[in-house]
């Protein structure tokens, strides 16, 4: 077992791990190498490991497994958070259309009262210029 130099909870088996040759014959023997993650902290470093240590495979796959559990757990729990703001997001793309809708209709109901609006007092300028004898061609 190694320690995490983060948080020094006890590491049992590495995820991966290697054999490092020495560069000259007269250093020793080989090292075995290993890539631990701390179950804790989720903080990943590498250290050598004692023969005696070496995880089985069994001890590797398991690992994998439950490595697996825990990514496929987030992929539950991110779909379902994505699958909830597309609900979230097409509730409000509804609500805002409805609210396009009715200030078109506002819009065009306000157009359409300038419209009248605007006709009433052309017809009253054209009453004031008859009642006063202006003709069109007098002003121009």
């Amino acid at each position: 077992m190694v320690k995490c130099p983060k948080c020094g909870n006890e590491v049992i088996a590495p995820v991966k791990t290697w054999t490092v040759s020495p560069r000259r014959p007269a250093e020793g023997a080989a090292k075995l190498m290993g890539i631990f993650e701390c179950p804790s902290c989720k903080a990943r470093f590498r250290t050598a490991v004692k023969l005696e240590e070496k995880a089985e495979e069994t001890v590797s796959i398991k690992n994998m497994v439950e490595r697996i559990k825990v990514i496929k757990g987030e992929l539950m729990q991110t779909l379902k958070n994505l699958r909830e703001k597309i609900k979230t997001l097409e509730t409000e793309r509804a609500n805002l259309m409805v609210e396009i809708e009715k200030l078109k209709k506002a819009a065009e109901s306000r157009v359409s009262a300038l419209e009248s609006e605007v006709n009433m007092l052309r017809e009253e300028v054209k009453s004031l210029r008859e009642l006063l004898g202006y003709t069109e061609e007098k002003e121009k």
